[in-house]
């Protein structure tokens, strides 16, 4: 199957994980239709993002028991069923998203993610490659970063380097990928380990989110990590680890990774 990127599709994808809608307005639309599949993931999003996990899930499962073939719904509640910790509730319904609609790189990204952290790195691996058939080149610096951490932490280095020969890092990357632009740009030598942290910059350049900055530092650490494991220098990369737990963000793909890592150096318990 020949899989095609399309900015059409990219747009959409990126307009529903941008997406926070007001919780009383996205109430009001479904009650004009409470069947409608596009009506239920925005309510549900909304109810997600009042912290109300357990209900956004109860309203994803609505939105799929009505729209059986409407991908978005099993996307929202993979997402959400990870943030519960149920792995593979996650997992299933990411996989359903995909056979859905197979060109849409979110969907492989997002079951790319959940398998990683729960060490399912080899299997992560391969759809963080399908990921790159399916996007433009300047959504390649999660995929590269992903990648290449991953071979670090498999001890592939020679493989982790070879990475980062399929990415041109001079092109400018979407606003919320700031963090793994500028990590990928430390892994190619662009920009060097003692400028790559710089918060005056981060805060001028990040998404304006309350927190956004300690949520790019998180990932930027244990790149940081990754990095200075990989050039052998043992003491910098547990530093980078402790400087990750300062700016810890529960639920970041980094801190998550930083985890074991920190319990193993005796950082925390």
């Amino acid at each position: 199957m020949k899989f095609v990127y399309t900015d059409k599709k990219n747009e959409e994808m990126r307009h529903i994980l941008m997406m926070r809608p007001d919780l009383e307005e996205a109430k009001a639309r479904l009650e004009q239709d409470d069947t409608d599949g596009r009506a239920l993931y925005e309510y549900a999003t909304a109810l997600a993002n009042n912290g109300r996990l357990e209900e956004a899930v109860e309203a994803y499962s609505k939105g799929i028991a009505f729209n059986p073939f409407y991908a978005p719904c099993y996307f929202g509640r993979g997402r959400r069923n990870n943030a519960l910790g149920h792995f593979w509730g996650a997992v299933a319904d990411f996989s359903v998203a995909i056979q859905l609609d197979p060109s849409c790189w979110t969907y492989w990204y997002y079951r790319a993610t959940t398998l990683n952290l729960k060490d399912y790195v080899e299997e992560s691996m391969d759809d963080f490659r399908q990921c790159l058939h399916l996007s433009q080149p300047a959504e390649h610096y999660p995929l590269i970063h992903w990648l290449y951490t991953s071979n670090v932490q498999l001890g592939r280095f020679e493989e982790a380097e070879k990475c980062l020969d399929l990415i041109d890092a001079t092109v400018e990357a979407p606003q919320m990928d700031y963090g793994y632009c500028r990590v990928v740009r430390l892994y190619k030598g662009i920009v060097k380990p003692e400028e790559f942290i710089d918060i005056p910059a981060m805060q001028k350049a990040v998404l304006p989110q309350e927190n956004r900055v300690n949520l790019e530092l998180n990932g930027m650490y244990y790149g940081l990590y990754c990095y200075w494991t990989l050039h052998g220098e043992p003491e910098k990369a547990a530093q980078a680890i402790r400087d990750l737990q300062k700016v810890a963000y529960p639920g970041a793909f980094g801190y998550t990774k930083s985890i074991p890592i920190a319990k193993k150096l005796g950082i925390i318990e």
